[in-house]
């Protein structure tokens, strides 16, 4: 086994010390993006870039923490994090979802559709990321943890 290997495999170990359990990086996953709405709403009126940052961020972070036995559920939490935050959004402060062409009386489906319409940029990057972490760290786990 090379160098480079032996360093990656004991790298991965150390992370493994610090892990969480699939239930627990979704409950804090949604409690970040929460967060990072009501912020965004605190500082501006509707959702925008840095609610978008925060998800790819969050989105990384989640498949950064992770177990092994939650890559799945890890890979597809962003999409179901993003609708889930933007129907709460969209329940709690319906003119924060606010897209070009959307309509005042625009009920709950439309605001949420036009909420990923409007974050698809965060979403490709976010979820792209996220699997890509994941690859990385099926490649980079020790032969024993890969079966």
């Amino acid at each position: 086994m090379a160098r480079w290997e032996q360093r990656l495999q004991a790298r991965t170990l150390r992370m493994a010390r610090r892990e969480l359990s699939a239930p627990a990086v979704v409950t804090v996953s949604a409690a970040c993006m929460l967060g990072a709405a009501a912020v965004q709403l605190l500082l501006t009126d509707a959702l925008g870039m840095f609610f978008g940052a925060c998800f790819v961020l969050t989105s990384i972070t989640a498949a950064l923490v992770v177990r092994t036995d939650g890559f799945f559920v890890v890979g597809v939490l962003p999409p179901l994090l993003l609708i889930g935050v933007l129907t709460t959004v969209s329940v709690a402060d319906p003119t924060a979802i606010d897209a070009p062409g959307l309509a005042e009386d625009a009920g709950l489906l439309q605001r949420v559709i036009a909420g990923i319409v409007s974050q698809a940029g965060a979403l490709v990057i976010g979820h792209g990321a996220a699997i890509a972490v994941i690859g990385l760290r099926i490649v980079g786990a020790p032969a024993r943890l890969r079966r």
